[in-house]
């Protein structure tokens, strides 16, 4: 017996439980192991509370835990690009009925490939020669409020050499469409306000001469729904961001639509030794963004929408007592933004601009940033507090440090 409790007294020792000594005092518990140091913190990074949204030069969004588990247990294995790119998009398309797809390094590249299908298609000797164009269409017909200055996006599709050619009516779009017209296209955006006509119409156009039309719809998500709804509608290639509201990897996309032009898109891609080889997509962005596809077509959108509404109506609810401030939801012009407050106030008897406003709370601990709601498109008046990218009770950090600015506080 007297063995057998030695026995159990090393067994017990040696699992770091605490056993009591002789004089009543005890073995110290071990030490818990110290959580390893944040990467920003090691780098001396800044990082803030995001009021604002997923914009890229905020870091994009943040991961689902699916994702991130996806993405982690990707990294652990090899496996042939071709073959993984291969399953995913029968995934994908099982998913949204395109008739295939694939993931791209980004909506932008998503874009770039679609050119290319257009353009050079899949014919090796003139992918070789990108971004020259000779023997090819070059012509991309657009509504003149999808193209620059104004929407910086249309660069997308002229990365190959192919020209955007502007027009505005139905009529002039028309007429815009020749022998070097290779497509039409199109941009969702708030960037692309002001256009004459919808997609229902641009499609129809395009299609009746014989022509593609191209979606570049990065930020359509929410709804989840719309990763069918545009393919339904007739769009024929159709570019998503993965790392936006999909909750995806931040450097991923996706392309999906007619199987010969996705075919054509993906022939000009990395891992190929061609023209987009700087646009390569890794195995985790791939085995991530489908995870995220899964995901987003399952997620309870209304239940979180006024989860959103609601947190933004406990900061509106904190800053309605200080002078001259008022609160309002700001109507979006389509589903896919978050729930948005606008926070307005006499900047003249406050002596407070939305600037100084957004510069206080950047220079404050925690930083936060939040939105300069008269440098939108459409302008509009106040502060901008937009929920989608706030964790919970960080609302709560939002409103006292906005209450406390503008009642002169430090």
């Amino acid at each position: 017996m007297k063995k057998n409790a030695e026995l159990n007294r090393r067994r017990l020792l040696q699992s770091g439980l605490v056993l009591p000594l002789a004089g009543g005092t005890a073995f110290a518990a071990p030490v818990p192991a110290k959580a390893p140091e944040s990467i920003y913190k090691k780098l001396g990074v800044q990082t803030f509370i995001n009021a604002y949204g997923t914009l890229t030069t905020l870091g994009g969004t943040l991961m689902d835990p699916e994702v991130k588990r996806a993405m982690d247990d990707a990294s652990q294995h090899f496996v042939g690009i071709h073959d993984l790119q291969k399953r995913v998009g029968e995934r994908l398309a099982e998913l949204t009925g395109a008739e295939a797809g694939f993931v791209t390094a980004g909506a932008s590249c998503a874009i770039c490939l679609a050119t290319c299908a257009v353009t050079v298609g899949g014919d090796l000797s003139k992918i070789r020669r990108l971004p020259e164009l000779t023997d090819s269409k070059t012509e991309i017909v657009m509504q003149k409020a999808h193209t620059g200055p104004g929407n910086p996006y249309d660069q997308n599709w002229r990365m190959i050499g192919t020209k955007v050619i502007p027009a505005e009516t139905a009529d002039e779009i028309r007429a815009a469409i020749g022998p070097r017209t290779a497509a039409l296209g199109m941009v969702l955006s708030h960037n692309s306000e002001g256009h004459k006509l919808e997609l229902e119409e641009m499609i129809a156009i395009a299609h009746k001469a014989g022509l593609p039309l191209i979606l570049d719809a990065a930020a359509e998500i929410p709804p989840a729904s719309n990763l069918k709804k545009f393919l339904k509608m007739g769009a024929d290639l159709v570019a998503f961001s993965g790392g936006k509201n999909l909750r995806g990897p931040q450097c991923s996309g996706l392309l999906l639509g007619r199987r010969n032009l996705v075919e054509a898109a993906y022939a000009n891609s990395a891992p190929y030794n061609l023209f987009a080889r700087i646009a390569k997509v890794g195995k985790e962005e791939i085995a991530g963004l489908l995870t995220a596809v899964e995901v987003a077509l399952k997620r309870d959108e209304k239940g979180e929408r006024r989860t959103q509404e609601a947190m933004l109506k406990r900061v509106a609810a904190q800053v309605a007592g200080v002078s001259t401030v008022k609160t309002e939801f700001i109507t979006n012009l389509d589903y896919s933004h978050s729930p948005r407050l606008s926070i307005q106030w006499d900047e003249k008897q406050l002596g407070l601009t939305v600037a100084d406003v957004n510069n206080r709370l950047k220079a404050g601990q925690p930083s936060i940033v939040a939105a300069d709601m008269t440098k939108f498109r459409p302008s509009w008046p106040g502060l901008g507090i937009f929920a989608a990218c706030l964790k919970p009770g960080e609302e709560k950090v939002v409103a006292e440090r906005v209450r406390a600015i503008l009642l002169g506080m430090r």
